[in-house]
This record gives structure tokens, C-alpha cells and sequence, in this order.
């Protein structure tokens, strides 16, 4: 598929080599023996609005042309271990399938907007732009396909994924979020992503049907759905299916080639699902099984603004 690139954005950032720092201690990669051929643990900078800010990496080893970049943004206060612990999505870069990222929030919180969350929210934090710029980052940095670039977040980072991904849609392939909705539609006009919604009916964090006096308000479920469906011009009709003991809703064929699908967890919580939840499929797995089938027709960078060094620390 032809790829057209665009520069649009205007965000100055600068990327600097950044070595692992008493706040940022060296992270061990699962299930790699000493000696191994695994993946690269690396720590990044990039300067956001006068702000040094910093993400990991994990890199396969050898990286050859044309991988996927995914980029995981936590849930509000997880650290970098449990991240990748429980995602799952440690071992697409073990397999070479894609180059794994990791951001960090400000206090482990993200700012995605209306007053939401943590520090990250109460101090305005440049979040937005700095999904943005890790991408930017990524793609010159590594041999990735920026056709193939995938946003997955959890709680606090999925507010921040729909936020993001309603600022900037056409630097996304698609979406994918557990325990969280986006806290507004995105405005008329915005283009098509593909994006995939999923939730427990149990989550207390995540009314599955809303919380209309929350800080902020948050819309139910259904309504969020409806919202993404609106955004990609999806019909009404939904191919269903029960995957144990989640419904999976999709709506396929939407505008400029997105679907959309709707996971809900039935008796699930807050806590991301994982292989040990009963007869519950890994939402890793109906994740990557979303994302990887999508590829971004337009990509948008922004040339001249990354200086990226070349040497990085193994973190």
C-alpha cells in the first residue's frame, strides 16, 4: 500500500541521550538469561515545551526494516515492571514483531484532558504532544513502518490515548484501550482510526455505565462506543461473537477502510485482563489481533525537530 508522508506537526522537541538515573533504574527484561540474544532495554529523552521527558524501549535485537511501533501508556501510578508484566505485550518484542515503548508520565500520571488525572492533569502536562513526539522520535530512530504505528493504553493512558489520538488520528494505525473511554467525541471532522474499547461490567474505576457527576464526567460505556463508531462512520449493524466470557462487537467496513470493536468483560474489574482470569481471553491478545491487521494510509511526522543521538543506554 502506498504511503504518503505529511509533515504537519509543529511541536518543538529536542532528543537527547538519556542514561538511566536513580528515578529510572536499570529494568530487567522477563524471561532473558544472562547472555541471551533478547530484546534491548533502552531509556530515551525528548524535550517537550522546555521539559525533558523520557520513555523506554524495548527494542528487538537486530531490528530489521519494516516493524510495527507499539506504544503502551500506563495506568495511572504503574511502574514500568508492572507494565510490562501485566500487559502481556513484553513478548512481541521477544518474537521480533514490533518495537515495544513505554512513556512516562509526570508522577505516573497523564494528562488527557478535562481535568484528568493526578498531577499530570492539575499541572497541565504537554501529554498530547508528547505521544506525539515519541513517535516522531520512534520512526527516525529505528526501522519501523510508520504505517504501522499502534496506541494501546490502560486507564488513565487509554483517557490519554483517545485524547491523543482525536489531536493527532492520522499518526495512528489504530487504537486500544482496557478501563478507560474517551472523555469527549473528537471533534467533527476528525478522521477515521480504527480503535478498539474494552471494559469490565464489574469496574468500579470505570462505571460500565458512566459517572456523569465524576472529575470529570465520564460517559458510559455504549455512549463511548457510539462515539468512535460516529468518528469512523460505521453502520449500525455489528458482527458479534462470545470469546468466553467476553462479548466481542464488531463493526467493520467503516470510513476509509477502520473498524471499530467493542470488548466488554462481563463480571471483569479494573484490573487489566490477563491469560490466569479464568475463561476470559488476554486482552493482550485481542489487542495485537486488532491492531496488527491495520495500516495507516496517511502518516504525518514532523521534519527538522528531532536531533536524535545514536548512542542510548541499555536500560
Amino acid at each position: 500500500m502506498a504511503l504518503v508522508l505529511i509533515a504537519v506537526l509543529a511541536i518543538t522537541v529536542i532528543a537527547v541521550e538519556h542514561l538511566p538515573a536513580p528515578g529510572h533504574p536499570r529494568l530487567l527484561v522477563p524471561n532473558q538469561a544472562a547472555g541471551e540474544s533478547g530484546p534491548v532495554s533502552e531509556v530515551h529523552t525528548v524535550t517537550v515545551d522546555g521539559v525533558r521527558r523520557t520513555y523506554r524501549a524495548i527494542v528487538p535485537a537486530q531490528p530489521t526494516g519494516g516493524l510495527p511501533l507499539l506504544i503502551v501508556l500506563h495506568g495511572r501510578g504503574q511502574s514500568e515492571p508492572v507494565v510490562l508484566s501485566q500487559t502481556g505485550f513484553f513478548g512481541l518484542a521477544q518474537q521480533r514483531q514490533a518495537v515495544l515503548v513505554l512513556p512516562d508520565g509526570e508522577q505516573r500520571s497523564w494528562n488527557a484532558g478535562h481535568g484528568c488525572c493526578g498531577f499530570a492533569g492539575s499541572h497541565q502536562s504537554s501529554d498530547v504532544p508528547f505521544v506525539a513526539a515519541i513517535v516522531t522520535d520512534a520512526v527516525r530512530r529505528w526501522p519501523i513502518d510508520a504505517g504501522r504505528v499502534y496506541l494501546v493504553g490502560y486507564s488513565n493512558g487509554g483517557k490519554l490515548a483517545y485524547s491523543t489520538m482525536c489531536a493527532h488520528p492520522t499518526l495512528f494505525a489504530a487504537v486500544a484501550t482496557y478501563g478507560a473511554v474517551p472523555l469527549s467525541p473528537c471533534q467533527p471532522g476528525t478522521a477515521a482510526v480504527s480503535s478498539l474499547l474494552a471494559a469490565g461490567t464489574a469496574d468500579q474505576v470505570l462505571p460500565f455505565h458512566g459517572k456523569p457527576g465524576g472529575h470529570p464526567p465520564l460517559p458510559a460505556v455504549p455512549q463511548a462506543v457510539a462515539w468512535l463508531r460516529s468518528q469512523d462512520g460505521c453502520s449500525r449493524t455489528a458482527l458479534t461473537e462470545q470469546d468466553g466470557s467476553a462479548m466481542v462487537q464488531r463493526w467493520a467496513g467503516c470510513a476509509a477502510g477502520t473498524d471499530v470493536e467493542s470488548v466488554i468483560y462481563a463480571g471483569l474489574g479494573h484490573a487489566w485482563p490477563a491469560r490466569t482470569s479464568g475463561d476470559s481471553p488476554a486482552a493482550a491478545t485481542l489487542m495485537w489481533a486488532f491492531l496488527s491487521r491495520h495500516e495507516a494510509r496517511t502518516i504525518r511526522t514532523a521534519p527538522g525537530d528531532v536531533t536524535p543521538n545514536q548512542v542510548m543506554g541499555r536500560g
